[in-house]
């Protein structure tokens, strides 16, 4: 399965995020090793540009350097955990779906069209809220993706 997560990942991975944040973090991305599952990452993106600079600005935490460098294995070198989408890779959004998502969005649901899942996670309620008027499209919260794809043992 190929899945698109936004930003939340990375915050919830902060060195300051609440703990109960950083456990479903947690959570979320050993289910998504062990599960075989492949993350969609567009390139550029604000996920990517947030990765990066919570990597400099963050790095001098070790707890956070040790989470964020298997992270960037997992994101930026392990092509079966992850497909990068360059400017290439993906099509031009319906008019009629980008003139509903906020921009800073889109990357997101660029990324999602080129999944046959077209699966997303995220915390972005309004993005949720607006993708739930287009069919094709499946939207989870953190918690309900695990709840959902990862069966309590």
């Amino acid at each position: 399965m190929e899945i698109v997560v936004d930003e939340w990942l990375l915050e919830y991975m902060r060195p300051d995020a609440e703990d109960d944040d950083r456990l479903l973090a947690l959570k979320f991305v050993n289910a998504w090793v062990r599960r075989c599952d492949r993350l969609l990452l567009r390139r550029p993106s604000p996920f990517v540009n947030k990765f990066y600079r919570f990597m400099k600005s963050f790095g001098r935490d070790l707890e956070f350097k040790g989470r964020f460098s298997k992270l960037n294995s997992l994101l930026f070198r392990d092509s079966l955990k992850t497909r990068i989408l360059d400017d290439d890779d993906v099509l031009s959004l319906p008019e009629e779906v980008a003139d509903t998502i906020p921009c800073d969005d889109r990357y997101l649901i660029e990324a999602a069209s080129c999944s046959e899942e077209r699966l997303l996670v995220t915390t972005d309620e309004r993005l949720r809220e607006r993708l739930s008027h287009w069919t094709g499209f499946v939207v989870y919260s953190p918690a309900e993706f695990l709840a959902k794809f990862l069966p309590q043992e």
